[in-house]
This record gives structure tokens, sequence and C-alpha cells, in this order.
């Protein structure tokens, strides 16, 4: 835009000097100068209409300072060639509602397409929204920048985890012992292999009909039901009390804390539910964790549920029973809690009171036992 203000006053400077001196040369410089702005701004309309931009992320999940890959195509359909094409792209934190704006650069000949291969360097963890905010392209000489209306309207969102610790998990009781007892909590964890070498034993009353393996039950002429765990794998559910966190430092080490127990538990083998409570709908969300990518999948709404401004504090002892009523669970079952103080709670008793200001120490030396 300076550019183009600056050569409109030249073109004024050599009219008003042609005008008072009557010099034809100075009026032919004039006239040249509007015919080549003229010229400039017709061959800029023709590749804002011929140009399409799109932008592909191929990454979902990325790790706190790893580069996010960002690949702009850029399609011209016209036989002209279209000049710097400026794309600026808005990146939002959903948690925090921060957002930034990068622009990237880049031209495209005549009926071809070019692909930018751009990164983005992430800072902060949660859910980072990538979006074409405008698209501009500006003449050979950089005098005119004209706006292109027609490029993709593109969201993606990718989670941004942080630095994750291993939390030492010691077995004193395998949580299925507890599981076994009801059949709810049993089809809920059970394993979905189906393989000819699983554990398998004789139908009795109330076995749950989906457990059935009908294969080998022909071959034996009898009922044959799948065991419920092939592995020593236990069942634990974990449960989030929100609660109200205003700074932004501690919502961070809030979800550091909870995935670096989750990850820690699946390393384990322990399958497990992450919980939480939806003010929204007045009951609890619950999310099933059997391996890495489940993960990731509850992190955006564990990561949307912790921005709400509304939220208040609940106590675990309720959280505990709203789940046991909801999911009809009838007997006792393994259980962790933890609350926006760092309470970690196992079945009932306070185990550990994690510090968030020296997290990595305090995660990676404290032990949980189940």
């Amino acid at each position: 835009m300076r550019r183009f203000t600056v050569y409109i006053i030249l073109a004024a400077v050599s009219m008003y000097i042609a005008l008072i001196y009557r010099n034809e040369a100075f009026l032919n410089i004039c006239y040249g100068q509007l015919c080549i702005i003229l010229l400039l701004i017709i061959l800029n309309i023709i590749s804002i209409h011929n140009l399409e931009v799109s932008m592909s992320i191929p990454k979902d999940v990325v790790q706190i300072g790893k580069r996010i890959p960002v690949s702009i195509t850029i399609n011209n359909k016209g036989i002209l060639p279209a000049g710097k094409i400026e794309i600026k792209v808005k990146s939002l934190v959903l948690y925090s509602g921060k957002r930034e704006f990068t622009k990237f650069y880049g031209s495209a000949d005549g009926h071809s397409s070019t692909i930018l291969r751009c990164s983005y360097i992430t800072k902060n963890p949660g859910n980072i929204e990538f979006s074409i905010k405008r698209v501009w392209v500006n003449d050979f000489l950089g005098i005119l920048k004209l706006p292109v209306l027609a490029h993709y309207v593109y969201k993606q969102s990718v989670v941004v985890i942080p630095e994750l610790y291993e939390i030492p998990i010691i077995k004193v009781k395998s949580a299925y012992e507890y599981i076994f007892k009801d059949e709810t909590v049993q089809n809920n964890f059970m394993n979905s292999g189906d393989s000819e070498n699983s554990e398998h034993r004789q139908y009795t009353p109330g076995d749950s009909l989906k457990n059935i393996h009908w294969k080998l039950s022909a071959k034996t002429d009898e009922l044959i039901v799948k065991q419920r765990y092939n592995t020593p794998s236990s069942g634990v559910v974990f449960l989030l009390d929100l609660g109200t966190i205003e700074s932004d430092y501690i919502k961070r080490g809030f979800i550091q804390t909870v995935l670096s127990i989750s990850t820690s538990l699946l390393f384990n083998d322990f399958s497990h539910y992450i919980c939480l409570y939806d003010t929204s709908q007045g009951k609890i969300l619950r999310f099933s964790i059997k391996q890495e990518s489940d993960l990731y999948e509850v992190v955006q709404e564990f990561i949307d549920k912790i921005s709400e401004k509304a939220r208040q504090n609940t106590d675990i002892y309720l959280l505990k029973n709203m789940y046991a009523g909801q999911y009809n669970i009838q007997s006792n079952f393994v259980y962790l809690a933890l609350n926006t103080s760092f309470e970690l709670y196992v079945n009932d008793c306070k185990v550990i009171q994690y510090n968030y200001n020296n997290l990595k120490e305090s995660i990676s030396t404290a032990e949980i036992q189940l």
C-alpha cells in the first residue's frame, strides 16, 4: 500500500508539472504511469479470479516444542503468472483464546500448482485451530495488492500435548479382582480380541450373549464364552474434578498431570476410563482409554471443559457416587481422582499432593499403588 501511495503521488506531481509548465514530456510520463497502473490492476483482477488457495496439516497431535508441518497449495488456473502471493494464517489456542497470525509468501506460474511447505513452532500446550485468514496477490512491481476472495475456508485443530513424565505405578492388588464381581464393569473393560488363542470357558447362566464365541461353540457343540481378560490388564476409573482454574500456567500443569498419569497407566497395562462432569448436560462424561490414540481423542474435549469459566469445584466423593449411579455400577471399583488442587486420591484415600511449581520432580518421584 505504501508503494501504491508513492506511485500515485509521483503521477500527480508529473501531472502538476505538465499543467504548470505546459510540458508535453511530463504529460506523457503521467499518461504512461496511469496506463501502467491500469494494466497492473487488470492483471491483478485476472489473477485473483484464477487462484485457488488451500491448506493442509498432516499431523493431528504433536508434542510441545515440535514443529507442525503446514502445506499450502496455490493453484493458478489462468494462463498468466501471478505476482507475489501473500497468505495470512491464523492460529487460535482454544483453551486460552490467544490468537497469532503468520504470513507465508509464494508465487505461481500460469496453469500450475505450487506447494509451500512451511512449519509452525508450538509454544503452548492445548488445541490450536489453524485457518486461512486472508490471501492477497501483489502485482509484479509490488505496487498494488488485492485480496483473493475465493480461497478455501479451512479449519483444522491440532492437539499440542505437554511434555509427559513417567509415573511409577506399583501393582499391589490387581484392579480386575474387583471388576469380575460386576457384569457391567466386565463388559466395559472386556478385551475386544477374537483370536483362537484367547482364553475361553463354558457358558454359565448370566453371561452376556455378546461374549459367546460362536465359531468355537459350533466346533464343540456347546456354548463357549470369551474370557474377559486375555492379558493381566486391569481396569481403572480416573475421575477429574476440573473446578475453576484461572491461571493458564496452572491449567497447563493440570493437563500435564492428567496426561502423564493416563499414559503411565497404559504403560503398565491398566485400561481405564477418564471421567469428568459436564455442567451443561448435568452428567458424567466417560472416555475409554485402551491405547495412546484414545487419549489424544479425549484431549480436545478435556481442554474445552477445563476452559469453561462457569465451572465450580465438585467433591470427588460426589463424582464417584454420580458415576456409580449413572453407569449402574453396583459393586466396588478401583478409581483414581484428581482435583484442581493437584490432590490425587486412590479409592477414597488421598495419597499424593503434587506440587505444580515443581511438577517434573513431584510427578516422577511419587508412586501410585494400585
